[in-house]
């Protein structure tokens, strides 16, 4: 009977409204705005008939949300159809999940689908607003009482059990413009192998609950973002791809603001594809918890010919962060190389970013000082080809060697752990060498009158290079006051910088046949603490340095933590079994005299073992805690 009425109302437009104006309103199929009645059967038999007007004359139509506030759940966008929101037009969300639609082809809920369309829309000045917390909190509660299944990991359901505001996948001609979109209960919008993209005048307000970015392209080819105003609890600007096969390409995005608990411009983390071709220009962001720019290739994608030309980032985490590594199998020949970011300016803040954020980022990865920008690949996966040109970075200075410290010597450099498999954020490596720029495994680096500064004093040189081959520092300005450490370095010229050349050593990568030596005394195999960055100079905190020390050799089977002459001052440190402490003559382990670097309930000592018949060897002195 539904069909049989959908069927006549179709006609009856087809012969009258679209010979007029090609537009269809929502209340003449039932829809009502008053903010409580659910409208998601009358929208959607009105975006079911402009379809059909669409299939019968090729005409596309316009579905209309006059002023009012009009609730719903899912409703799928057919081909040929603009949902068109009017001012003062809200399409609510309704905060039952019981009325949003888990899609089978694409394994996500959304609030508004679209699956393999064409010539589709969604304009006006109204606003689609997900209520995504009321909806995401409602869900929690449906899980507790088993209504619905899901792992509920770090308390929160999944990002697909949680409505998104916009889901289009395999679509073709497509055009978001002029609307606001607000919280969302998972990604925002998400565009999923669409061709033919325009993203335009947007404001969004996605800070409602966790996963809330701006905007998500994923696999899409000839897109343009432009003119939007996003302010994100999750990146900004999100560009990923799910399959070997994807393929990301002609991507432009100009004259946006952003705001964001995460990154400003992010690619990945899931990077299988492959990206090409992408332009940024005239891109304000602030506040901004982690990186203004983050690329990283670490799902076996391929990034090339990228280029951010204008962009000012201020109050942000970290201004740059560049990373490839494998942490799985993508496209044939994964690759992070012909990147040009010029005409940048950023400001660092000493505070945290996203400071009075619903959801603000984590405090994590510590004890860290600020982070400097970095280009980071692997051993097996260098970043190749990358310009840095006309950039002002600001630093707060400030860095405590006391509080945190790595330092740049070879040994230390060493000491830095690959961490191939870890997810990818400007602070996965804890402390980094320099306060600027920092360089590993790359291939011409080319730095073109980039200015950093920093605050006050930062015990740490400027610039660190570790195994670069290629690196042309031109017009450094006031990097004439600045170091540059070059380590394992070929072909470096970097004219105004004081360099201090150094050759590489083995030290700890991943390998952990680099790091054994002899095996004497029944104590195993045997690892100096310098090679894991631990100082003997009586004023380094030493705590998690020693501690990630002993896990290491723990996970290698076991072995014994060398300890020559000096003073070690570390807080409590677990010493899993199988780990052996040998302290040679004059090596004294000092705890912290601050009680908060020490663990309630432990012993006396600085080091506790698991095993309680372990205990120091050697001729050294373990102080006890006053």
């Amino acid at each position: 009977m539904m069909k049989q009425l959908l069927f006549i109302l179709t006609l009856f437009f087809a012969t009258t409204v679209v010979a007029q104006k090609c537009e269809l309103s929502v209340i003449d199929f039932g829809a009502r705005g008053d903010g409580v009645t659910i409208n998601t059967t009358s929208i959607q038999a009105a975006i079911d008939s402009a379809h059909h007007i669409f299939t019968l004359r090729n005409q596309k139509v316009r579905v209309v949300l006059p002023q009012g506030t009009y609730v719903s759940g899912t409703i799928y966008l057919k081909s040929g159809v603009t949902l068109h929101l009017d001012s003062g037009a809200t399409l609510l969300g309704s905060t039952n999940p019981f009325d949003y639609v888990k899609d089978p082809t694409v394994r996500w809920t959304a609030f508004i689908f679209a699956i393999r369309q064409h010539d589709i829309a969604i304009t006006g000045q109204g606003t689609i607003d997900g209520r995504g917390w009321e909806v995401a909190n409602n869900m929690v509660n449906y899980i507790h009482l088993g209504l619905v299944e899901d792992p509920l990991k770090y308390d929160r359901p999944n990002e697909s059990n949680r409505p998104e505001n916009i889901h289009f996948r395999e679509c073709d001609r497509v055009i978001v413009s002029g609307i606001t979109l607000r919280n969302p209960a998972s990604w925002n919008q998400q565009y999923d192998q669409c061709r033919h993209l325009l993203i335009e005048n947007q404001t969004v307000d996605s800070k409602s609950y966790w996963n809330n970015d701006g905007v998500d392209i994923v696999d899409c080819q000839h897109v343009v973002i432009r003119n939007c105003n996003m302010d994100a609890a999750d990146d900004v600007f999100c560009f990923k791809s799910h399959s070997v096969d994807g393929i990301s390409e002609d991507v432009l995005v100009e004259n946006c603001i952003g705001r964001s608990s995460a990154n400003g411009i992010k690619f990945g983390t899931m990077t299988r594809g492959i990206f090409r071709n992408f332009r940024f220009h005239n891109i304000t962001l602030y506040d901004t918890y982690r990186s203004a720019i983050t690329l990283a290739s670490v799902d076996g994608g391929a990034l090339q010919d990228i280029v951010i030309d204008g962009l000012c980032a201020t109050h942000t985490g970290n201004p740059i962060f560049l990373r490839f590594a494998e942490r799985r199998q993508g496209t044939v020949n994964p690759c992070l190389k012909d990147i040009v970011l010029s005409n940048i300016y950023v400001e660092v803040p000493a505070d945290k970013p996203d400071a009075g954020y619903s959801y603000e980022g984590p405090v994590e990865d510590l004890p860290r000082n600020i982070s400097p920008s970095s280009i980071v690949g692997t051993p097996g996966h260098r970043i190749q080809n990358i310009t840095l040109e006309n950039i002002e970075i600001h630093y707060p200075g400030g860095s405590d060697s006391s509080y945190a410290f790595c330092g740049s010597d070879p040994q230390s450099l060493a000491s830095i752990v690959e961490r191939s498999a870890q997810y990818p954020e400007f602070s996965m490596f804890k402390e980094l060498p320099a306060w600027g720029l920092y360089l590993r495994h790359a291939d011409n680096i080319t730095l073109r009158n980039v200015q950093m500064t920093v605050v006050g004093h930062d015990y740490r040189p400027c610039i660190v290079a570790d195994d670069v081959n290629g690196l042309t520092i031109a017009n450094a300005g006031s990097g004439a006051r600045q170091t540059l450490v070059a380590n394992g370095c070929s072909r470096v010229k970097a004219p105004g910088y004081r360099i201090v050349k150094q050759r590489a050593v083995t030290g700890l990568l991943e390998d952990p046949r680099q790091m054994s030596v002899d095996e004497p005394d029944g104590l195993g195999k045997r690892y100096k603490a310098s090679r894991f960055g631990i100082k003997n100079n009586g004023t380094t905190l030493n705590t998690n340095s020693i501690q990630r020390a002993v896990d290491y050799i723990a996970l290698q089977g076991g072995g014994c933590l060398e300890f020559y002459v000096g003073r070690y001052l570390t807080g409590t440190v677990r010493i899993p079994r199988g780990v052996h402490i040998f302290l040679h003559e004059g090596a004294i382990i000092v705890p912290s005299p601050n009680p908060y670097d020490h663990l309630l309930g432990y012993p006396a000592s600085p080091l506790v073992f698991e095993d309680s018949t372990d205990h120091p060897t050697g001729l050294g002195l373990v102080e006890e805690c006053k």
